[in-house]
C-alpha cells in the first residue's frame, strides 16, 4: 500500500521453477514426424519379412508330402464267387509273399469284355509298382486290347511249362495266355520279373 493512501499492485516477483505455462501464441507446432521413429519401425518390418522368408524356405525343404496308406483287400471271397460261376478253370495267386499287397477284386464284365464277367486281382507289387492279373471267357480282340492297354506283342515268355505272348507300350508290360476257354493276363507297370514270378504263382482254384 502507498503511503498516498492508494492500494497498488504487489511488486513482489511471480513464483517460477516447476509451474507450468501455456505457450504464447507465437509458439507453432511443427508437426514433422520422428525421423529416427519412421526408420526404427521400417527396419523392424524389414527384419520380420527377411525372418518369416527363411522360415518358410526351411519349411519347404522340410516338407515331404505324406503318401496314401495303401488299402489292402481280400481277394479271397471275390476268387471264390468266380470259381463257382465261370465256364473256365479260375487260376488265382498262391504263396507270394507280405510285399505283395492286394488292393482290388472284382468279377464282373468289363467296358469291353462284351458281356463276359472278368476275374481281376490288382497288386501293389514289391517294388511298389501295380501289377494285374485278369482272366474272362471273352476272347474278342478289343478285350485284349484293354486289358494290355493296347499293346503290340513283341515276343512269347516261357512261365513254367507253358508260353505265354508278351505285350508292351511304352509303359506297360502284358503277359497273356489264351488257352483252355480262357484268355489270361498279367500286366502292370512291374518289372518283367515281377510279371512271370506273378504269373508263375497262379494255382487251379477248386469249385467249393
Amino acid at each position: 500500500m502507498a503511503h498516498d493512501g492508494r492500494v497498488t499492485e504487489s511488486q513482489e516477483p511471480r513464483p517460477t521453477g516447476d509451474a507450468t505455462t501455456t505457450p504464447g501464441p507465437d509458439v507453432v507446432p511443427t508437426g514433422r514426424p520422428n525421423a529416427r521413429l519412421r526408420q526404427t519401425v521400417w527396419d523392424m518390418v524389414r527384419s520380420m519379412a527377411l525372418v518369416l522368408g527363411v522360415v518358410a524356405v526351411i519349411f519347404l525343404l522340410a516338407w515331404r508330402p505324406q503318401p496314401e496308406a495303401i488299402k489292402v483287400v481280400d481277394p479271397a471271397p471275390t476268387v471264390e464267387l468266380a470259381a463257382v460261376q465261370a465256364d473256365f478253370e479260375v487260376v488265382a495267386p498262391t504263396g507270394l509273399s507280405s510285399e505283395w499287397r492286394p488292393t482290388s477284386a472284382r468279377w464282373q464284365p468289363t467296358e469291353k469284355s462284351g458281356g463276359a464277367p472278368v476275374l481281376h486281382i490288382g497288386y501293389v507289387t514289391p517294388t511298389d509298382e501295380y501289377a494285374q492279373v485278369s482272366m474272362s471267357a471273352s476272347d474278342d480282340a478289343a478285350f485284349l486290347e484293354e486289358q494290355t492297354a493296347g499293346g503290340q506283342q513283341t515276343g512269347t515268355q516261357a512261365v513254367g511249362s507253358q508260353t505265354w505272348q508278351r505285350w508292351e507300350t511304352a509303359k506297360r508290360r502284358s503277359l497273356v495266355l489264351v488257352a483252355q476257354g480262357r484268355t489270361l493276363s498279367v500286366s502292370g507297370t512291374g518289372s518283367w520279373d515281377e510279371l512271370i514270378a506273378l504269373a508263375v504263382s497262379l494255382e487251379p482254384v477248386p469249385r467249393p
